[in-house]
C-alpha cells in the first residue's frame, strides 16, 4: 500500500491542514474579530446607534446559520478547490462592494450574503470537512490544529486592519483587506486543496485504509439534512455542543466588563481575556490529540466540568490574581469544546457527507450563541449583575454533559 507522504516525508494531509489554517485565520480574523473596529466609523458616518451598528455582526451570525447547510452540501458534491476559490472571490467581492456602498442596509445585506457565504465556503467549515477526510487515526490532532486558526486570526488580523484604517481610511481598508484575503485564499485553495487522499493515490494518515466494518469514521453513509433531522445523535450533539459553545461565547464577550465592574483596570481585564484565549489555544491542541486515544464523550464531560468550575469562580468574585490563575488553567480545557464537537461529528456520521453534517449542525448551533450573548447582556441591564446568567450557564453546562453522554458511537477500530 502506497504511503501518503509528500515531498520531504510530510504527509500531504498536513499541507491541507496548513492551507485550511491560513484560510480560516484570515477569514475569521477579518470578520468576527475585526468587526468591532468598524463600529465607531459606521456610527459616525451614518448616524447609527451602537446597537444598530452591531446589526452587521448579527447579520454575519445569521448568515452563518442560514447558509451553512447549503455550503456544506456543496462541499460534499463539488471539488474542494472550486468551492474554496469561489468562496474567496465572493468574500473579496463583498468587502469591495461594502467599501463602495453608502447605505448601511446594503452593507448589512452584503454581510448576510457574499461575506457570510464566502467565509463558510473557504473557512472553518471547508477546512474541517476536507481535513476529516484526510485523517482517521490522527483526526483529533488535525482538527485541534484547525481549531486554533480562529484564535490565530483574532490575534493577527485586528492590528493589521487597524493599521490599514489609520493609513487609508475605513472604506479603502475594507477593499484592500477583502482583495488581499480573497487572493491569498484563491491561491491556497487552487494549489494545495484536494478532496480526498485517494484522489492522489494516497491513504488517510499515511497508513493502510481501515477494513470494512470498522464504523462510519472510514467514510460512512450519505446524509441529507432531512435524514439528519430525524437522527437522534444529530440533535444530541448539536444541542450539547451548541449550548456549551454559546455560553463560552457569552463569557468571552462579557469578561472585560465583568472585570471592570469588579474594580479592575481596563488593561487588567483585557489581560484576563488574552490569558484565557492563549490558554484555550494550547487546550485545543492538547485535547485534540487526546481525542485520538480516549473516549471523546468523557473528554467533553471534563471540558464541561471546567466550564462549570470557571462559572463558580466568577460567581465568587475573587481577586485579580485568582481570576488570572483560573483563566490560565481552566482555559486549557475550555478550548477543547470545538475540536471535540468536530471529531464527535466525524465519529457519529462519518466523512462521506461531513460538510452537510457540519452545515446542518451550524443551523442549530449558531442561534445558541446569538441567544446566549443577548441573554447575558439583558441580565446585566435588568439586574446590574451577571450572577443570574452565570448560574444559568452552570445549568446548561450540566445539560450539555447529559446530552453528550447519551450519544451512541460506533465501535472503536
Amino acid at each position: 500500500m502506497e504511503q501518503a507522504k509528500a515531498a520531504g516525508g510530510i504527509f500531504q494531509g498536513w499541507w491541507i491542514v496548513a492551507a485550511g489554517f491560513v484560510c480560516t485565520a484570515l477569514l475569521i480574523g477579518s470578520t468576527t474579530y475585526s468587526f468591532g473596529l468598524f463600529v465607531a466609523p459606521l456610527s459616525t458616518e451614518f448616524g447609527l446607534s451602537r446597537a444598530n451598528a452591531n446589526i452587521g455582526f448579527m447579520a454575519l451570525l445569521l448568515g452563518f446559520a442560514v447558509w451553512a447547510p447549503l455550503v456544506g452540501r456543496l462541499l460534499d458534491r463539488r471539488p474542494a478547490r472550486q468551492v474554496i476559490v469561489g468562496g474567496g472571490m465572493l468574500f473579496a467581492a463583498g468587502f469591495v462592494l461594502m467599501g463602495l456602498s453608502h447605505s448601511p442596509t446594503t452593507m448589512a445585506l452584503l454581510v448576510l450574503g457574499p461575506v457570510s457565504i464566502g467565509t463558510l465556503a473557504a473557512g472553518a467549515l471547508a477546512a474541517n470537512t476536507i481535513a476529516a477526510r484526510w485523517f482517521l487515526r490522527q483526526r483529533g490532532r488535525a482538527l485541534g490544529v484547525l481549531a486554533v486558526a480562529t484564535s490565530a486570526g483574532g490575534f493577527l488580523m485586528p492590528p493589521l486592519v487597524a493599521f490599514l484604517m489609520q493609513g487609508l481610511g475605513w472604506r479603502p481598508a475594507l477593499m484592500v483587506q477583502g482583495l488581499f484575503v480573497g487572493l491569498v485564499i484563491a491561491a491556497l485553495g487552487w494549489l494545495l486543496m484536494r478532496d480526498r487522499p485517494s484522489d492522489l493515490g494516497l491513504t488517510p494518515d499515511g497508513q493502510p485504509l481501515p477494513q470494512a466494518g470498522q464504523g462510519p469514521a472510514a467514510g460512512g453513509e450519505i446524509w441529507t439534512l432531512g435524514k439528519l433531522l430525524r437522527t437522534r445523535n444529530f440533535w444530541l450533539l448539536s444541542c450539547g455542543a451548541g449550548i456549551l459553545l454559546g455560553a463560552d461565547q457569552a463569557l468571552l464577550s462579557s469578561l472585560i466588563p465583568y472585570g471592570t465592574d469588579a474594580g479592575l483596570t481596563l488593561p487588567q481585564a483585557s489581560l484576563l481575556v488574552s490569558t484565557l484565549t492563549f490558554s484555550a489555544i494550547l487546550g485545543k491542541l492538547a485535547i485534540g490529540a487526546l481525542a485520538d486515544r480516549h473516549d471523546k464523550r468523557l473528554l467533553f464531560c471534563a471540558v464541561a466540568a471546567c466550564n462549570f468550575a470557571f462559572l463558580v469562580i466568577l460567581l465568587l468574585s475573587p481577586g485579580y490574581t485568582t481570576l488570572l490563575i483560573a483563566c490560565s488553567i481552566i482555559g486549557l480545557a475550555i478550548g477543547g469544546t470545538y475540536p471535540l464537537w468536530t471529531t464527535l461529528a466525524a465519529d457519529c456520521f462519518g466523512t462521506a457527507s461531513f460538510g452537510s453534517v457540519l452545515g446542518g449542525m451550524n443551523l442549530l448551533m449558531v442561534p445558541f450563541s446569538i441567544v446566549a450573548v443577548r441573554y447575558i447582556g439583558e441580565v446585566f441591564d435588568r439586574s446590574g449583575s451577571y450572577d443570574i446568567a452565570l448560574m444559568t450557564f452552570m445549568g446548561t453546562a450540566v445539560l450539555s454533559t447529559v446530552l453528550i453522554l447519551a450519544l451512541r458511537l460506533p465501535p472503536r477500530s
